[in-house]
């Protein structure tokens, strides 16, 4: 049996099913073009989780068997939730499980940060060693990382202007708060806005996806 060591820090992403993702880019998105950018993206964050040295292991909260059975297979560890309850209660019920008191930390992300990589990973890992960490969206407006140590120092709160609630938080209870600047986790996608940027960036080529004809997302090791 293994034993957690106790500055050991695990990752925890809340994921939808396909079906239901990305709905603010109806606009711009089909339905299958959406699942299939949404698959891509949580292909690539969990990769990028499982390739960081600094973290033990990685769990995906999702009320999706589709979606467990695909994070399984990145060697993810699947959480399966009756419903989909969204971001913040799916975190909060995750982070309730007996196993997630081992840990001497966590650190919540979304699946949707395209620009996402283990070096961006590490440094939130080594700006500090407690109370929480938090890694803003490119407006500044919602988070886009937050690590907490322990645990369940704050009760996450994703979704808008959620980076202020979090400080606010913080020092509602006094918990030591740092705030990171991170370009490479600062791009979510939930408008065509963040389209245009990605088309223009290094990870463009995620865009793929959108002209496949399959709806399946192949794997790779």
């Amino acid at each position: 049996m293994s034993v957690t060591h106790p500055s050991s820090t695990w990752a925890l992403v809340p994921l939808k099913s396909g079906e239901h993702a990305k709905s603010r880019l109806a606009s711009v998105l089909s339905a299958p073009q959406r699942s299939r950018l949404f698959f891509a993206m949580a292909q690539r964050v969990l990769q990028a989780l499982r390739d960081c040295s600094g973290i033990e292991k990685v769990f995906v909260a999702t009320a999706s068997p589709r979606v467990a059975s695909f994070a399984a297979q990145l060697g993810a560890c699947p959480i399966l939730q009756s419903t989909e309850i969204g971001m913040s209660f799916a975190l909060s019920s995750a982070l309730r499980r007996d196993e997630f008191s081992q840990p001497r930390r966590v650190l919540m992300l979304p699946g949707d940060l395209p620009l996402i990589s283990p070096a961006a990973l590490t440094e939130i890992l080594e700006t500090s060693e407690s109370g929480i960490v938090v890694v803003p969206d490119r407006q500044r407006i919602g988070t886009n990382a937050l690590l907490c140590s322990p645990p369940r120092a704050l009760t996450p709160d994703f979704g808008g202007h959620s980076f202020d609630r979090h400080l606010a938080r913080a020092a509602a209870a006094g918990v030591k708060a740092t705030v990171l600047e991170s370009p490479a986790l600062s791009l979510d996608l939930d408008c065509p806005a963040d389209l245009d940027i990605l088309r223009c960036s290094d990870a463009a080529q995620l865009l793929d996806v959108l002209d496949a004809e399959e709806t399946s997302i192949a794997l790779t090791e």
